[in-house]
């Protein structure tokens, strides 16, 4: 077995040209889906207000527009993919999953809890604080230790980075081994979403104030500085009531460009921009903090020049805080996309195929506080999953949610699901009828996912503000929080295997008309293929 990479038909791709194509050779024999995958290249180009200071690296978080208060929760990588299709030269249209973006993410909602989510973070989109401070986005290399010498070039700590969908993630063939000596070559085409993100600058500053995580490991304690003190070229940072417990929580890193703010009496000395030129780390005597971790780690920083304008001069320095000086301008850039596919030799011969795909059922209606109307369902439907589109632009990614829900009712040909509506708070804590739970368990289970999540929240990355430059980091233990603007809504259907048509009933009461509702209902259906 071996990995051979597939290029794009398309030479180029960018928010408006979001249509790839790939072509896997039947020559290969065999292809395991499973751990196949798709990657989208993309670099963070950036602009400095004066490159007279200095020209620094830039660290940023990637934001879903539309998702959360303020674009403050996250998506998992599989809504990259909007639209999806799989064809076979000898076994003609495999798949085809309209707003596949929508049902993989609510899919992956309730089969990943937040081991899993953080487990996955090294190949995801989302970037979650851990502790204190952000991780690397992918197209950066931060260092925290070591030294630019004497060069100040910052291009050796960007780089490409990648977005990772797993085929798995977003095709129903997604955990299979394909015979192509059979079906003959692949093609996969899908719509991506590639216009749909904001990268914000990280850390959390506003121009004046550090924006959560902890404010104090930015205070240096290379202070006082006495008159006649020579504008100093490094500072020392690790104050004695907010000593670094770890080198991860340090927010800063090499080829960061900063400024200063001073406390000083009398005329006060004017700071200058400057580079973060070397990173050098000291561990103190561990008298407190955590086994294990070293407390008191203090960094010794040094920069591309002095941050004064000159000496000290007529009073000491009493204070020095160090923040980030953010890019003028960042733009995201997506540079190519490519499938990668992990080969088998001897693919296992069969003489059919059988597998499991979502069909859409998409439907739409004005405001109002009730809704009730009926779908024709497939015969080979094993069970649906009733969505909410929450995008309200083309630019805007999409959730199923509904906050103003108050209760539903199924009925499939006539019968409930149920024997009562099930209730949904739309208030805090936002509780379902202990039937909502049951039944989509069962549902889950039915179209053979695992149930392992029911907080109904979206991850949350940032405390996302009307401002962005005020929004801020926040706690590790908050990112599955549940808040009104992050609630999962979705509604579970089972159907009988009896090969006969149903007709699908969906009857929903509002506690208030809020917006449009957009419905996107999927149907998992059971398919074969003879060959």
């Amino acid at each position: 077995m071996s990995y051979i990479k597939v290029q794009a038909n398309q030479a180029t791709i960018s928010p408006t040209q979001n249509l790839l194509d790939f072509e896997v050779p039947d020559y290969i024999n065999g292809v395991d889906m499973e751990k196949s995958f798709i990657n989208i290249n993309y670099t963070i180009t950036t602009t400095e207000t004066d490159d007279t200071t200095g020209v620094g690296v830039h660290n940023f978080i990637t934001m879903f527009n539309g998702i959360g208060t303020h674009n403050s929760n996250g998506l998992f990588n599989s809504c990259l993919v909007r639209n999806v299709s799989l064809t076979a030269q000898r076994g003609g249209q495999l798949e085809s999953i309209q707003r596949a973006d929508l049902i993989n993410q609510v899919k992956q909602q309730f089969t990943k809890n937040i081991g899993d989510i953080q487990g996955d973070l090294h190949e995801s989109i989302l970037n979650l604080p851990t502790k204190l401070n952000y991780g690397a986005n992918q197209a950066r290399n931060l260092v925290t230790v070591g030294t630019m010498g004497t060069s100040t070039d910052v291009t050796r700590y960007e780089r490409e980075g990648v977005m990772r969908v797993n085929l798995k993630d977003v095709l129903g063939l997604g955990s299979s081994v394909l015979n192509l000596q059979q079906l003959g070559a692949l093609r996969l085409h899908m719509e991506a979403n590639l216009n749909k993100f904001t990268i914000k600058e990280v850390p959390c500053f506003n121009g004046t104030a550090i924006k959560g995580g902890h404010p104090g490991y930015w205070l240096s304690s290379s202070v006082p500085l006495a008159i006649a003190t020579a504008n100093p070229t490094s500072l020392l940072f690790g104050h004695t009531v907010s000593a670094f417990l770890s080198k991860k929580n340090c927010p800063f890193h090499v080829g960061m460009k900063v400024n200063f703010v001073i406390a000083q009496t009398g005329t006060p000395n004017t700071a200058r921009e400057a580079v973060i030129k070397s990173m050098t780390w000291a561990t103190v005597a561990a008298t407190a903090g955590p086994p294990i971790v070293s407390a008191g780690t203090k960094c010794v920083v040094e920069y591309s020049r002095g941050i004064l304008t000159g000496d000290v001069a007529t009073s000491a320095i009493t204070s020095v805080s160090m923040y980030p000086v953010y890019a003028a301008t960042a733009t995201l850039e997506y540079t190519k996309a490519e499938l990668v596919v992990k080969t088998v030799a001897s693919p296992p011969v069969a003489r059919g195929l059988q597998y499991r795909t979502f069909e859409t059922t998409q439907d739409f209606a004005g405001a109002s506080t009730t809704f009730n109307r009926s779908y024709e369902v497939a015969g080979n439907a094993v069970a649906s999953l009733v969505c909410f589109d929450t995008a309200t632009s083309g630019t805007e990614f999409s959730a199923s949610s509904e906050p103003n829900l108050s209760q539903y009712q199924l009925f499939v040909d006539n019968v409930g699901q149920t024997d009562r509506p099930v209730t949904i708070r739309t208030t805090a804590p936002y509780s379902k009828h202990p039937l909502h739970g049951i039944f989509l368990e069962k549902s889950l289970e039915l179209m053979g996912l695992p149930y392992k999540n029911n907080l109904d929240t979206l991850p949350k990355q940032i405390n996302g503000a009307a401002t962005l430059a005020d929004s801020e980091i926040i706690p590790e233990e908050e990112i599955m929080n549940a808040e009104a603007g992050n609630r999962v809504t979705v509604l579970p259907v089972m159907y009988e295997q009896t090969g006969a048509r149903k007709i699908l009933n969906i009857d929903l009461v509002k506690a208030a008309a809020g917006a449009n509702l957009n419905l996107a209902i999927f149907h998992q259906v059971n398919r074969t293929l003879d060959y």
